[in-house]
Parts: C-alpha cells; structure tokens; sequence
C-alpha cells in the first residue's frame, strides 16, 4: 500500500473511532502536509504517522506506550 492509502484507509478510520470526526480531520490534515515532503512512500508514511504520533490529543488518548505501539503498526503497512 501507498503512503495516501493507509491513511485514508487504516489510519482516518481509527482516528474518527477514537476522536471523532473533526479532530480526526484535524489530524490527518496536518499528518497530510508534514508527510507531503517526503521522498518515498515509505517517508511519507513515517511524516505521517510521527506527526498523528506526537500530537498531544492523541499521546493524551492513548499513552506512550499504546501511542507507540500503533505508530510501529501502521509504519509495517508500506
């Protein structure tokens, strides 16, 4: 899978189950942008997901440790 595909497909529905729909927009908004520098899929997925990863709404949610856990999950999607 593509960098846009697992975040339109596994990592958005996640974050709606979980935060809901504006602030899991709001997430992938900027997740979005800061994967766009990129240069491989595989870049751009791991801008991605730090940038979810790092966000305090979501390391509030989860903790460090689940927060790390779905970070290593969805990096092993590309």
């Amino acid at each position: 899978m593509d960098a846009q595909t697992v975040r339109e497909k596994t990592i958005k529905p996640k974050l709606i189950e979980m935060f809901g729909n504006s602030i899991a927009s709001a997430l992938i908004t900027v997740a979005t942008v800061e994967g766009a520098g990129g240069a491989s899929e595989q870049e751009k997925l791991r801008l991605t997901v730090n940038s979810i990863c790092a966000d305090p709404r979501v390391l509030g949610m989860w903790g460090n440790a689940q927060t790390e856990k779905q970070k290593k999950e969805w990096l092993a999607l590309v």
